[in-house]
């Protein structure tokens, strides 16, 4: 392989690991999210991530060859691009969707911290605020320091998770045995199938945090790898994840925090310390990420405080305290109904549109480009 193809390589790695660590958040390192969108639905948990995942990647995949040929690495311009003639109502429909996935990432962060402080003994509601004052003041003073030690931790929280999944499916591998066997299946196979679309179609919002990182992929073959590289990650990630939770079912299904309820079921000391650290990195992440993301759309919108750290401080206090707010309702709520309604405009929204109308446009673009080299 020459040092092109490697280089090249290691970019597509770069920003598929975006997706990656956008992807095993805090919602996803409880088990919550996949507990409510595929394991209690049965057996076909063990195949459906996948598919799911495979959805994301060819929306992703479109997206990302849009970016490129049109230099709109911002989501605010991507969507105007995708959408166009119709930007004016598609475009603001995606802008509100990735607010409220900043929001309900946000306040299922702080939820599932304050979750996970309740178990050491902190009361839920003080849980809340002392979650909610450090994501705060890390916000604040802190982004220099995230943003180095972030790829760090999702090294870590991946090496945790996918010891975490191989020691808990092997405890309790005769239980997953017999739901394979038996084809254990509580509701129908359409069902199954439209809860994992609608866990891509919320999942289909992060694109606005990958477009951002994407500006280094100049040919197809790096958009190409990078899906590649992001379906395997993700995928084997998701349905690890789903094997094991689906191997302690139905003990998990109305747990909070499930898979810190398999940690004290396996007993074993290092790796419930090492999971209840990892689990609050990710907490910690995902909710600062979110936060910069609602900093950076709103920082240059207002003119007052002229100090734009003012501006910052300000605006990243506003989305804490509706964080927050978000965050009483608990962690099951904001996955079962939060993400569940924003999936299903997903679906309709940016999935199909990116798979379709995506593909259309960057064919039609791709056309247009050898027209113009030919001439």
């Amino acid at each position: 392989m020459n040092t092109q193809k490697k280089n090249s390589l290691v970019l597509s790695f770069s920003v598929a690991s975006v997706w990656f660590g956008a992807h095993v958040g805090g919602g996803f390192a409880t088990g919550s999210q996949e507990v409510n969108f595929f394991v209690k639905f049965g057996w076909m948990s063990l195949f459906l991530p996948i598919i799911a995942v495979i959805f994301l990647g060819l929306s992703y995949r479109e997206s990302l060859i849009m970016a490129r040929n049109h230099e709109t690495y911002n989501y605010r311009s991507w969507a105007i691009k995708m959408y166009e003639p119709y930007d004016k109502v598609f475009a603001v429909l995606f802008e509100m969707c990735y607010l409220v996935i900043v929001l309900l990432g946000t306040g299922g962060t702080i939820a599932g911290s304050a979750a996970l402080m309740q178990e050491w003994g902190l009361p839920y509601i003080a849980g809340v605020i002392l979650t909610g004052a450090i994501f705060y003041i890390l916000t604040i003073f802190g982004a220099g320091l995230i943003r180095k030690i972030s790829s760090i931790l999702t090294i870590i929280i991946f090496v945790v998770l996918m010891t975490l999944c191989i020691v808990g499916i092997t405890a309790n591998f005769e239980n997953l045995k017999n739901i394979v066997s038996t084809r254990y299946q509580p509701v129908s196979i359409g069902k199954s199938l439209y809860m994992a679309l609608k866990y891509a179609g919320f999942q289909s919002v992060v694109i606005a945090i990958i477009l951002s990182a994407s500006d280094s992929l100049k040919t197809d073959r790096d958009v190409n790898w990078t899906i590649i590289l992001g379906v395997i990650m993700n995928g084997i990630m998701l349905t690890l994840a789903c094997a094991m939770l689906l191997s302690w079912m139905p003990a998990v299904e109305n747990e909070t925090l499930p898979i810190l309820y398999i940690c004290k079921q396996l007993n074993i000391a290092w790796l419930y310390n090492a999971y209840s650290i990892v689990l609050f990195a990710a907490f910690v992440t995902t909710g600062i990420s979110c936060i910069f993301g609602a900093v950076a759309r709103f920082e240059n919108v207002f003119t007052k405080p002229s100090d734009i750290k003012k501006r910052r401080g300000i605006i990243s206090l506003i989305a804490m305290i509706v964080s927050m707010g978000v965050s009483l309702f608990g962690l099951t709520k904001i996955v079962q109904i939060g993400y569940g309604y924003l999936g299903i405009v997903g679906i309709f929204a940016v999935i199909l549109p990116c798979i379709i109308v995506g593909r259309i446009k960057n064919k039609r673009f791709e056309i247009e480009l050898k027209k113009k080299t030919v001439a």
